[in-house]
């Protein structure tokens, strides 16, 4: 085996979907695995496109969402390293549900559609697990859905900005304030609202020190006080 099959082999075992398969049969997926290398902003797959590979993010981070009937992209999900995307369409046929961009540089992991559907006709006992990761997807949809139902417009801004921080807010410090780069319009398009919206609600709370508003980014400065709003009492 040589060392890449092996590395892949290594980024595949490391995610729920393939981590409890055995070695020797995760090797029938490595050897077909393809790396694909991403700038940012660059787009992977776009809503209707055919559901042709599923995807593994070994570096970077990746936006899944959609665009609205105003023409502002809604943010269903920011898929991290070690994660998985892609594989509804890949088990279903049909196309692609939203469109997948490269927030930052990103490294993937592909996999055809039919090397998976072979491994799991294959190895039917699999498939079990596809479906737990399925299942997350549910789980995380509804939560989505929950938000814009129940949570007030801060509520729905404060839960995003602390997803954000946990996928790539950066610190000077470790318990320091944490900096998205991303500008108040970005901010804006993921949730589907107007940047009108989301700047009135941050410039208060800027004048109330929860945060620091720059050029293309913004600065969490109490991120407690942002989890108020998300969990109020």
């Amino acid at each position: 085996m040589t060392e890449s099959v092996q590395r892949r082999r290594e980024l595949l075992a490391s995610t729920p979907l393939f981590g409890s398969i055995p070695a020797t049969l995760l090797d029938e997926l490595a050897v077909k695995a393809k790396t694909i290398r991403l700038d940012a902003r660059e787009t992977i797959f776009s809503k209707g496109d055919p559901g042709d590979r599923l995807y593994l993010v070994t570096k970077g981070l990746v936006r899944i969402g959609v665009l609205s009937a105003e023409g502002r992209e809604v943010t269903y999900g920011m898929i991290r390293v070690g994660e998985l995307f892609g594989e509804i369409a890949v088990l279903d046929g049909g196309a692609r549900s939203a469109d997948a961009t490269a927030m930052e540089a990103t490294d993937l992991l592909a996999l055809e559609r039919k090397d998976v559907t072979g491994f799991l006709q294959r190895h039917p006992n699999q498939a079990l697990h596809l479906l737990k990761v399925l299942c997350d997807r549910v789980r995380r949809a509804d939560d989505l859905l929950e938000d814009i139902v129940f949570l007030s417009l801060p509520g729905r801004l404060a839960k995003h900005l602390l997803v954000l921080d946990a996928t790539f807010g950066t610190r000077e410090r470790p318990q320091g304030p944490a900096t998205i780069r991303l500008s108040q319009q970005e901010v804006a398009d993921h949730l589907g609202i107007s940047r009108e919206s989301v700047n009135k609600v941050l410039s208060k709370w800027e004048q109330a020190g929860i945060v620091t508003l720059g050029r293309g980014q913004i600065t969490l400065n109490r991120t407690g006080a942002l989890e108020e709003f998300v969990t109020p009492p």
